[in-house]
């Protein structure tokens, strides 16, 4: 059994591999990872390759298969199994893990064993993850039988079976329209109500407040003020320290980019994606923030080891005092906000504050621009200028970026228009 894991070395850099039960590396994937991945990835990209290749490797287990010891004969993969690994990647990790694990206990024949392999049916991943998929592992599998089979004296025979081996698997790809995807509406995630509510359920005095003591209580809340506010990823919030925050009129809070942070002891380390830039806050949420600072922060055993603004809060396995890690805050902090009222909020993800924060963005320079139309001293924001803006809220290079987060509110524009356009048309007929 291959179990994900991060080592930190002493600069700082996170590596990731997969260990076996006695904590072991597995040769050929760390030798995947320190020669292709390494040099130019991020450890949360390296991650993502690695749950693919993991993905390959239940294929493997479902269907009785060893194809390193394959490759090693000589023997590269079938039509039928590209075929196989095809739909394999189509198909939810969890639940084939799942269902293999009740198979096991059962003693039930697993899949590739049996004639019809359609006993099982399972949720399905997206186009695009599918055809991520299917790309890391015939990397994969290229490099680790490429490597294998080199020194072989018919290895240009085989260099062009494993050449035809790598094409045919990434010849399954599904495609994918569009660029990075943009979404349709109802795809963006939860209606702005749902999070005003959801801010409303997560404040200190509410009644539906789910957790427990008044530090936690607080802590929490103005981590999801700060989503709400200042659109940051939730890898940037976790990444916060004590310094980044600016008191008094000014209040902001600074996004940096610290990649392979020395000081941060999160095997995990939640980083920033977005370049690096400075996102005003209310002051009320800034004096807030210092009064957790002192009043709270300060209280917590081993936060004083470290800068990181948001910290662990429980005692259990002398995690107290460390700076809150991505698992805790989604299942320990969302999770438990979001099922208070999972009729409202199960739409709810962490980067559904991203898209929120962009809408509520959109509807202000709406509403300035009509305040512009009868106050002359106040100047309108071209388009130009509020695309301007959105790339350094958010931190984007990119112009074409900022088109996904803004869809839920072009949609409402022209929606509006038409509806506009429809009473003037009706208006028309009637007068005619």
């Amino acid at each position: 059994m291959l179990n994900r894991e991060s080592l930190i070395f002493e600069s700082g850099e996170r590596y990731a591999t997969f260990v076996d039960d006695d904590g072991v590396p597995d040769f050929w994937i760390t030798l995947f990872v320190t020669v292709q991945l390494r040099p130019s990835l991020s450890q949360n990209a390296i991650l993502g390759i690695l749950q693919d290749i993991a993905h390959f490797k239940l294929w493997e287990q479902v269907n009785g298969r060893d194809v390193l010891s394959e490759f090693r004969k000589g023997k590269v993969l079938s039509d039928i199994d590209v075929l196989s690994i095809r739909d394999h990647c189509a198909n939810e990790t969890r639940s084939i893990r799942r269902w293999l694990q009740a198979s096991v206990q059962r003693k039930v024949v697993v899949l590739g064993r049996t004639r019809n392999n359609k006993t099982a049916t399972f949720p399905r991943v997206g186009k695009a993850h599918q055809a991520n998929r299917i790309a890391h592992i015939a990397n994969y599998l290229d490099f680790v039988a490429r490597t294998m089979l080199r020194a072989n004296s018919d290895f240009t025979d085989l260099g062009k079976l494993l050449s035809d081996m790598r094409l045919r698997l990434l010849k399954q790809r599904p495609r994918v329209s569009g660029k990075g995807g943009i979404r349709e509406e109802g795809q963006q995630g939860a209606p702005p109500k749902a999070f005003d509510q959801l801010m409303e359920c997560v404040k200190e005095d509410s009644e539906a407040n789910p957790y427990r003591n008044s530090g936690v209580k607080l802590r929490n809340a103005l981590m999801f003020e700060l989503l709400y506010h200042t659109g940051v990823r939730a890898g940037e919030l976790l990444t916060l320290r004590i310094e980044d925050i600016v008191f008094g009129p000014t209040a902001s809070i600074r996004v940096r980019r610290l990649h392979d942070d020395e000081i941060d002891p999160r095997r995990h380390q939640p980083v920033a994606k977005t370049l690096p830039r400075t996102i005003p806050i209310p002051i009320k949420v800034a004096e807030r923030l210092r009064q957790y600072i002192i009043e709270v922060r300060s209280t917590i055993k081993g936060a004083s080891r470290h800068p990181f603004l948001f910290v662990t809060h429980h005692a259990a396995r002398h995690c107290e005092g460390n700076p809150i890690s991505d698992s805790t805050f989604r299942n320990r902090i969302l999770k438990p906000a979001v099922k208070k009222n999972e009729e409202l909020f199960s739409e709810i993800t962490r980067h559904g504050f991203r898209h929120n924060f962009n809408y509520r963005l959109s509807k202000k320079i709406d509403a300035h621009n009509e305040r512009a139309k009868v106050d002359t001293c106040l100047v309108p924001i071209s388009e130009k200028e509020e695309l301007q803006i959105r790339k350094q809220l958010n931190g984007w290079q990119s112009d074409e970026t900022a088109e996904k987060y803004n869809l839920r509110h072009i949609k409402e524009r022209a929606d509006a228009l038409l509806k506009e356009d429809g009473k003037n048309q009706l208006m028309e007929s009637e007068e005619g």
